[in-house]
């Protein structure tokens, strides 16, 4: 299902956020569903700026259930009576091929309701003609949220919204201190979806906040478990081939840049070492056998021509295990096969 609803809307109903009436620019469902996007984008501006005229106008007096459904098609609660100072709007439209709701508070898009297949639509009014407990009406379920949402914008304080994990539950939801007020899955989305239902229960529950009480925003959702991160994998040594004990020295800042015998420029900081015979490249393990210190080195130059030492080490590989101090120290030095 194509989720992302922004800019698809096909049909609109705006609930007014006190008792007056919507001035005569309030125009039917089924007109507006033959609106085009201009239109139902002049529609909006205009309802906004009539609201705002007539609160200042209007007695903040409760309005009866057939006043109500005059003005939208459905009863205003008293809580949303009593948060005047907001637009709310209920936008009903089609996502994809079903019936959807897109509530909006002060013209920003918090969350849309998706509902069944449009093909059932007609039936759906045939046979609900209220809303019912577990009713899956989009707009129905719309109207249960805001009405909640409005209620405790009144008494509690909106910077207690939190997006949350539930592992018991497997669930993203955003919670009004211990309330659950919405639980986002397939049912209900953010509007302009990120595919990331971490991210997007998030982007929900800051929007109430800044939306409802200018609250500061959440950069984390709680309860989110730290992602796993795999173990690094142990390096491929190889098998060793052969084993021989003897002295190692080191060289270094006299050779630093000059030309080795295997014809790569000499790097004091890379782990490389000098052996006699070895071939170029071959991958020696040496251990420092007075503290047990350990480097792997690759062969890419000759030496040492020293009576009695075994292997000539980089700085940076001396120093790996304790030998640029001392000069020289007993390894124990183990050829490698490539792994």
């Amino acid at each position: 299902m194509k989720q992302s609803v922004l800019g698809g809307l096909t049909a609109a109903v705006i609930l007014s956020a006190f008792g007056a009436p919507l001035p005569s620019y309030a125009q039917s469902a089924d007109d507006l569903r033959r609106a085009s996007e201009s239109e139902l984008d002049s529609f909006l501006a205009s309802a906004a700026s009539g609201l705002s005229e007539s609160a200042t106008t209007a007695p903040e007096a409760d309005i009866s259930a057939t006043e109500a459904s005059d003005v939208s098609g459905s009863n205003l609660s008293n809580s949303r009576q009593r948060f005047s100072e907001d637009l709310v709007a209920i936008l009903p439209h089609a996502l994809d091929t079903n019936q959807a709701a897109t509530v909006y508070l002060r013209s920003i898009p918090v969350m849309t309701l998706v509902g069944d297949e449009l093909a059932t639509l007609g039936e759906s009014k045939e046979t609900h003609s209220a809303p019912t407990e577990g009713d899956q009406d989009p707009v129905n379920r719309a109207n249960e949220i805001v009405d909640r949402l409005l209620a405790l914008a009144e008494t509690e304080d909106p910077a207690n919204i939190e997006a949350r994990w539930l592992a018991d539950q497997q669930a993203f939801v955003v919670a009004w201190d211990e309330e659950v007020l919405v639980t986002v899955n397939d049912q209900t989305i953010l509007p302009d979806t990120t595919q990331n239902p971490a991210e997007d229960v998030l982007q929900m529950a800051n929007r109430m906040r800044r939306l409802l009480g200018n609250a500061p925003a959440l950069s984390r959702v709680e309860g989110m478990p730290e992602p796993v991160r795999p173990a690094p994998a142990a390096p491929q040594v190889g098998i060793v081939t052969s084993t021989l004990t003897g002295t190692a020295s080191w060289y270094g800042p006299g050779f630093h840049g000059r030309r080795s015998a295997s014809g790569e420029v000499f790097n004091q900081n890379d782990l490389t070492a000098a052996h006699r015979t070895l071939p170029f490249g071959t991958r020696v393990r040496v251990t420092n056998l007075r503290t047990g210190q350990q480097v792997i080195v690759r062969i890419n130059d000759r030496g040492p021509f020293s009576r009695g030492r075994i292997i000539d080490l980089s700085a940076a590989a001396a120093g790996q295990i304790g030998l640029r101090a001392s000069g020289v120290g007993q390894v124990q030095i183990e050829v490698l096969s490539n792994p």
